[in-house]
This record gives structure tokens, sequence and C-alpha cells, in this order.
């Protein structure tokens, strides 16, 4: 539905915009993800297990400074034609963003998580897979646990 659809037929505004519907976000793990983004030093980090779409992830949740420092020191001294690009990406999106806020507030809860050292368990023999870094939408997560499997 359409906010001009939405006024009524008298009250139609002659641009039509969609109303954006977003997910609710667990506040608590917002909150928590927070914390960690609170972290001026970018060393804090915690063990977490996530039920995400197609299985469990579990890994140490780190701040999104951690994790745009370790991805460019992850591609800083790989080699290959594209690996230099590619590690300023993080530090690059994050100047985009705050040249299109500029003097803007930018959302106070964070909505994506970072983590260190993930497995991804499908649940399907041998499907297990592991990251050094993963990045996923908060919106998709349907569960947490503050713990890793043992």
């Amino acid at each position: 539905m359409y906010e001009s659809e939405a006024a009524g037929p008298d009250q139609r505004d002659d641009t039509a915009h969609p109303n954006v519907v977003e997910p609710f976000l667990d506040l608590d793990l917002q909150m928590l993800i927070s914390m960690l983004d609170g972290d001026e030093t970018g060393q804090s980090h915690f063990g977490v297990s996530l039920n995400i779409p197609g299985g469990v992830l579990y890994g140490q949740a780190i701040s999104r400074k951690a994790y745009e420092e370790e991805w460019e020191n992850s591609l800083r001294d790989a080699s290959g034609s594209g690996s230099e690009s590619l590690a300023r990406v993080p530090r690059l999106v994050r100047e985009a963003v705050r040249e299109e806020l500029g003097s803007r507030t930018p959302a106070l809860l964070p909505r994506w998580v970072h983590l260190r050292d993930a497995t991804f368990l499908t649940g399907a023999a041998n499907q297990t897979m592991r990251y050094a870094l993963w990045r996923g939408r908060l919106a998709d997560v349907a569960g947490w646990s503050l713990s890793l499997p043992s």
C-alpha cells in the first residue's frame, strides 16, 4: 500500500511513497552489539550462537570497527590483483555513509552482527563451513544464545 492510498481519496498526495515495514529486531541482541561497537579499542568480543536461515552459526561477536580492521588486515598482504582495492572496501563504505549523513545522527542501534572465527552448521552431514570473518543482518537472526556449542 502507498501512503497516498492510505490517506484516502480526498487527501491523496501527488507523490506516492511505499510504506517500508522493517522487521522488529531483538532489542537485547542489538544492545549487546551496540556495546561492542561502543568499545573504542575494538578489543571486546563475546561468544554467541545464532539461529539463522539454513542453520546455526556460532563464533565470537566483534564490533564493526574490529570487523573492518580485520578485513583490511587479512587482505592487505594478500597476493592477487584487486586485493588492495578489496581491503579498502569497509573504510570506503564508512566514509561514503558519513558523507551522505552529513550532520544528521545515524541510527543508534546496529542492524548488523559481525563474527570472528565463525562456524556454520546446516544439519546436513559434512556441511560445516568456517569463516574467519562473517557479517549478517540482525533481522535474519531468529534466536540466539550467549554460549558456544560444546
